[in-house]
């Protein structure tokens, strides 16, 4: 039998991709790089097999005799790869482990979490809450809220921006003629505070004019919240955060100014596993929830 030199797995990805697409551009979106890397995979392949496995047709392309068969056997044999790490993980049991930050899981998801428990009863959803944002992995979870979307082999959903208000107790004191502290989440002490700095030069008003001078820092958006409730100082939180309190009128907004952090919030889930039909199902109901 002729020794045949086994081609790298990325080429085999990238062909496997693009033979269930036919499409250059779809198999990069799934795998999370560019088409120029696919078809550097492809063109690859291709030597290493000494077949043409693709041919033009129209605009698109299709699979040669050759590439059929090949794509026949690798999709196969991904599909036995996908089965057996879905086995080692549990992605077949009915559990579904969603990873969330802080901030969004009580501000955002809980309160719309009530319609997916309904509409989805043989799915157990593990809440999986985070400080900072994990690695992407099946280890961690099957499906992230994440702020840190690009991550090779991954497939993202925009669910909304991070923008941050100000808030404060509308029972709050002002003590000695002083505005009350601000509270904020920038730790590192060389940007204590850039979080107001930023929001004062959008909302056009000095720093002095809001800040007592003294500064209350805290680790979490949740936290800040509290403070802010409590009385003891002025936050910036998520908009969505602050929702609730805003409505019930525990907490009253310094002004109509949102600020951008370009932190945004993704629902991120391996590319290889979105088929899975719980994933799916997560997948929807965000969609359905952003109306998208």
């Amino acid at each position: 039998m002729r020794d045949v030199r086994r081609p790298k797995m990325r080429a085999l990805e990238a062909f496997e991709a693009v033979s269930r697409h036919l499409s250059i551009a779809r198999a990069a979106d799934e795998l999370g790089v560019t088409q120029s890397a696919v078809s550097h995979q492809l063109r690859a392949l291709t030597e290493d097999m000494g077949e043409r496995l693709f041919a033009r047709s129209g605009r698109g392309i299709e699979l040669t005799p050759a590439g059929r068969q090949l794509a026949d056997r690798v999709q196969m044999a991904f599909r036995q790869i996908d089965q057996s790490v879905a086995d080692v993980v549990g992605a077949n049991r009915g559990t579904v482990r969603l990873a969330i930050c802080s901030s969004f899981g009580p501000g955002w998801l809980v309160k719309r979490l009530a319609s997916f428990l309904r509409d989805h009863e043989q799915i157990d959803l593990q809440l999986k809450m985070y400080a900072s944002d994990p690695e992407l992995t099946d280890a961690v979870a099957d499906a992230f809220v994440t702020t840190l979307p690009k991550e090779q082999g991954f497939w993202s959903l925009r669910l909304r921006p991070e923008l941050l208000i100000a808030v404060r107790s509308p029972h709050a004191e002002v003590r000695d003629g002083k505005p009350l502290p601000l509270i904020t989440t920038t730790l590192d002490p060389s940007r204590i505070g850039d979080d107001w700095i930023a929001w004062c030069e959008i909302a056009n008003v000095r720093l002095d004019d809001v800040h007592s001078g003294r500064w209350l820092q805290v680790s979490h958006y949740v936290t800040a919240l509290e403070v802010a409730r409590t009385g003891l100082g002025i936050a910036l939180v998520p908009d969505f955060l602050a929702e609730e309190a805003l409505a019930a009128g525990t907490l009253e907004t310094l002004s109509d100014t949102k600020l951008p952090t370009h932190d945004d919030y993704y629902l991120c889930i391996k590319a290889s596993r979105r088929s899975e039909t719980n994933l799916r199902a997560v997948t929807r109901w965000f969609r359905e929830q952003i109306g998208t």
